[in-house]
């Protein structure tokens, strides 16, 4: 078994790494040219020639292959931007790595996962991988180098939510990348030195014995530093500063020394004096001596402690006095006063309602209620009657439910043939399809073939139109430079003289007095301007008018508060004398109540004991009955077991007969077994031949039954519905009988007459425990 499941791996196509997938990648985009060959041919020819046949390894690479083709475009916006801007730490060597991972990262990276994507990036080189990173997830890039490119070839809602959106999503994780990569490379980079030093050290000498050698610099003459030109023209400065105090830049030594020494010595005194035992803190000799403080404070706080402890000084606490009713009064708010006023409110106008409806109809609403537990009842019964016509209904139901199941059982065997006959032609269409599709494809590449020298000539074309394009912008640019030179030329002029203006005014000295006169209007017109007086006035004034309206809504507002507050007062009252009211009603209720009820149990009490006397009277009649049916049947067990015993006298004789029986049925099982052989040889030969005709038979037979069943089933519905019409014309004939048998609304004599015909209709229909017939029996 292992040598199987090692052979079963063996054969198992082995799955690329990471590196190598990215490499696989790499050269199958370098090697695709578009006026060679498809993208489809090309990446099968390139799979079957490298022999990857791994399913996820090929998915990927032809995903990757499709999509740095669809969107070559983006990607070479990406890599020129990052071949500009980072043109001293990147290689153009590496432009179909980064048009690859560029696919990966910015169309790709919520499928493939940041895992994925880390494992990948971490697999490549570390400088070229840090700086495409660098460049890809920063937001001043994506923002300003690639989004307006971008956003030329393709939607603004795809470059912001897809391209850029995304990748600065992915930001904060690459930045972590990007730090590892860092480290890494700065771990390489450490190492290399300390390799680069050990190798110069055993150049030198020093790694083993003896003298080493000391180099020593050549003689080299030192370059004279070269002198800036001398300014086209000098701007005057107008002024001569101070210059600046020789004592700026001198450090203080002498001070400095002198306060260093000071503190050392305050430091040596500080240490001198504490260290003296003359200095140390006093002791008091009271404090040595012996003391009973503690114990004192110890005994005195039990003490106390005993006095609070209630538990253990045998001191009962006494409870809380209990409220009388009647006695405890709850204040209420204003909330809960007006929330109880409405409702008493609410309920009075019901009253009011129902007294003026009373006025007005002349009625109440007692026979309403009357009616309305009639038509409940009434309602029941109908329900009732409903269920059982409901599981009549449920019966035909089943029955239909299993003639449907047949049903499309057999079409579904139909449509199974039909299924099969169209998938057998699709079959054949598709091959022909695929024969079709195989001619095509072989004229088209003998098409390419033959087309394969023109987009050649035409690229060379293009490129010798682009050449002279180039030639014709060169020069417009170059005369656009020098334009543009000499007007910085003038404009710089211009600003020189502006300068020199600007300066001169500012060293002619002016003298600014200002005076503020508050009675002053600035007419700069504009509305409400007023001067600095007016405006002190109004503002006292508005200050007074506020102050008067204050007064007034404060005195407003305490009117309204007494007002309420009062209104509060009768409303408490009202609703105190409707609360004892009420609850002098609620007693009278309850008290009434309780009448009821006790009224109420004595004559179910009574009620009661009338039918477990009448139950019981019943019981004692059929008790009687049932033991004089038990002793004549047991009388009549008797005389069987007698005529029995008599019939077992002649038992050997039987037996002979038994055993001579059992010797003609061996003989006859014998002769059957030969004419059962026979019958089924001339069976085999015959059943071949009518099989045929009885599978026409059967299929005639089962179109019959079906159409007899519809029949059927139509005739058994109309009959379950009267039946089911009969069975409720005998529930209600049998609850009839039962109210009639209960006796309810039957007099006495009545309710015997009942009874006495029950007992007799017992007696009639008593069953027969032992399955006799009792003519039988008697005789």
């Amino acid at each position: 078994m292992a040598a199987a499941s090692s052979a079963a791996f063996a054969d198992e196509p082995a799955r690329l790494g990471v590196a190598e997938l990215v490499r696989r990648c790499e050269e199958i985009v370098s090697t695709y040219h578009a006026g060679r060959t498809t993208v489809d041919t090309h990446t099968d020819e390139y799979l079957s020639e490298h022999g990857i046949v791994e399913p996820e390894d090929v998915c990927f690479l032809q995903q990757v292959m499709y999509g740095c083709v669809r969107y070559r475009r983006l990607l070479k916006i990406m890599t020129s931007s990052l071949f500009f801007k980072h043109s001293g730490e990147t290689q153009r060597s590496d432009a179909t790595l980064y048009t690859v991972l560029g696919y990966l990262a910015l169309l790709r990276l919520s499928e493939l996962g940041f895992d994925d994507f880390k494992a990948i990036v971490l697999s490549q080189e570390r400088h070229a991988i840090t700086v495409f990173l660098r460049f890809l997830f920063d937001a001043d890039t994506l923002r300003v180098w690639l989004r307006p490119e971008w956003m030329k070839h393709y939607e603004p809602s795809f470059v912001e939510d897809e391209l850029v959106g995304k990748a600065l999503t992915f930001a904060p994780q690459v930045q972590g990348v990007v730090r590892v990569l860092e480290g890494q490379a700065a771990a390489e980079a450490s190492k290399r030195d300390e390799e680069a030093a050990a190798l110069k050290a055993l150049a030198e000498g020093r790694g083993g014995k003896g003298e080493c050698t000391v180099p020593e610099p050549f003689n080299l003459t030192a370059p004279k530093a070269r002198l800036l030109p001398p300014p086209e023209e000098t701007i005057p400065i107008g002024f001569k500063p101070t210059p600046v105090p020789p004592t700026t830049y001198v450090e203080p030594k002498r001070d400095r020394e002198e306060l260093e020494r000071r503190k050392d010595q305050n430091r040596i005194e500080l240490r001198a004096k504490y260290s003296d035992p003359k200095v140390q803190p006093f002791r008091l000799k009271t404090l040595e001596r012996p003391s009973t403080f503690e114990k004192v404070k110890a005994e005195l706080e039990a003490a106390r402690d005993a006095e609070c402890d209630f538990e253990r000084s045998g001191h009962r606490v006494k409870p809380p006095p209990a409220p009388r009713p009647g006695e405890g009064n709850v204040r209420l708010n204003a909330a809960a006063i007006l929330r109880e006023d409405s409702l008493y409110r609410k309920k009075q106008q019901q009253e009011a309602e129902k007294l003026q409806a009373y006025e007005q109809e002349l009625r109440d609403s007692t026979e309403y209620y009357e009616w309305r537990a009639r038509m409940q009842q009434h309602d029941k019964e109908e329900e009732a009657s409903a269920v059982e016509r409901r599981r009549i209904e449920t019966l035909l139901g089943e029955e239909a439910a299993k003639e449907s199941k047949l049903r499309k059982h057999n079409e579904r065997v139909a449509v199974a043939a039909a299924v099969k006959l169209q998938v057998s032609e699709g079959a054949a269409q598709r091959r022909r399809d695929e024969e079709r599709a195989r001619l095509e494809k072989e004229a088209r590449v003998l098409d390419v073939h033959a087309q394969r020298d023109k987009p050649a000539l035409a690229i060379e074309e293009i490129a010798k139109a682009n050449h002279a394009r180039a030639s014709a912008m060169r020069e417009e640019a170059e005369r656009l430079a020098a334009a543009a030179a000499e007007e910085r030329r003038a404009e710089d002029e211009r600003r020189r003289d502006l300068i020199q203006q600007i300066r001169a005014l500012e060293l002619v000295p002016r003298k600014r007095v200002v005076a503020l006169d508050p009675t002053y209007i600035p007419n700069i017109g504009v509305l409400e301007q007023m001067s600095l007086a007016e405006l002190r006035e109004r503002l006292r004034m508005v200050e007074e008018e506020r102050s008067a309206e204050e007064k007034k809504k404060r005195e407003r507002i305490l009117a309204a508060k007494a007002s309420k507050e009062k209104e509060l007062k009768a409303r408490l009252s009202r609703l105190s004398h409707i609360r004892e009211e009420a609850a002098k009603d609620a007693a009278r209720r309850v008290e009434a109540a309780k009448r009821v009820e006790i009224e109420a149990e004595e004559q179910r009490h009574d009620r009661l004991a009338a039918a477990q006397l009448k139950l019981h009277q019943e019981i004692e009649a059929k008790r009687a009955v049932r033991l004089q049916e038990e002793a004549r049947l047991a009388e009549e067990l008797k005389a069987i077991k007698m005529k029995a015993q008599f019939l077992g006298a002649d038992a050997s004789a039987v037996e002979r007969k038994r055993m001579l029986s059992q010797r003609q049925g061996a003989q006859r099982e014998a002769m059957a077994r030969q004419d059962a052989i026979v019958e089924a040889s001339s069976a085999t030969l015959s059943t071949e031949a009518k099989e045929l005709a009885r599978r026409r038979l059967n299929l005639q037979r089962q179109r019959q039954k079906h159409e007899a069943f519809l029949r059927d089933y139509e005739a058994s519905a109309a009959q379950a519905t009267d039946a089911a019409r009969h069975d409720e014309a005998e529930w209600q004939a049998s609850r009839q009988m039962l109210q009639t048998r209960l006796g309810l609304g039957l007099s006495h004599a009545g309710k015997a007459q009942v009874a006495t015909k029950e007992l007799g209709r017992g007696q009639s229909n008593r069953p027969n425990p032992l399955g006799l017939d009792e003519s039988a029996i008697v005789a």
